[in-house]
């Protein structure tokens, strides 16, 4: 015989607040549209950044977008990728009852290392995917040596 141990808590979300809540839910979800649930302020692109020998690489998800949707600066020790991914809404009579995918404008930006030859930057787009390339400079050694007198 299996003894199940009772949780009062548990088993008054589940028979009484659970049903009614996602009923409720569902129903205003799919008789209001969108309204309250635009997601189209809140996109940021997911990173990835790798290490190699002689340079990092820096590797963003961008679906949907095209290369001149993009742009890339790079300011003194900061690189700044920004765009924006726009909802394609071909008829205006439409009506969407779930949007999963966030949309709007983006912008990331990242403080480079001093080791980085920054006029060697460079950039491809493939598949929804951007790939930076950040070669690696020699460092330059500002120390000196000091005499003691």
């Amino acid at each position: 015989m299996t003894l199940i141990k009772m949780n009062p808590a548990r088993e008054f979300f589940r028979e009484r607040m659970l049903p009614n809540e996602v009923n409720s839910l569902f129903e205003s979800f799919f008789n209001d549209g969108l309204g309250k649930f635009e997601r189209n302020v809140f996109f940021t692109p997911r990173v990835d950044v790798l290490e190699k020998q002689n340079q990092f690489e820096v590797h963003l998800a961008l679906p949907g977008l095209k290369k001149e949707e993009i742009n890339i600066a790079v300011e003194k020790n900061t690189m700044t990728i920004s765009g924006e991914r726009k909802l394609k809404n071909e008829d205006k009579d439409d009506k969407f009852h779930m949007v999963e995918n966030f949309y709007g404008k983006f912008s990331r930006s990242f403080t480079l290392p001093e080791n980085i030859d920054i006029t060697k930057i460079e950039g491809t787009f493939e598949d929804g995917m951007l790939r930076i390339v950040l070669p690696k400079a020699e460092l330059k050694q500002h120390t000196t040596k000091v005499t003691i007198k």
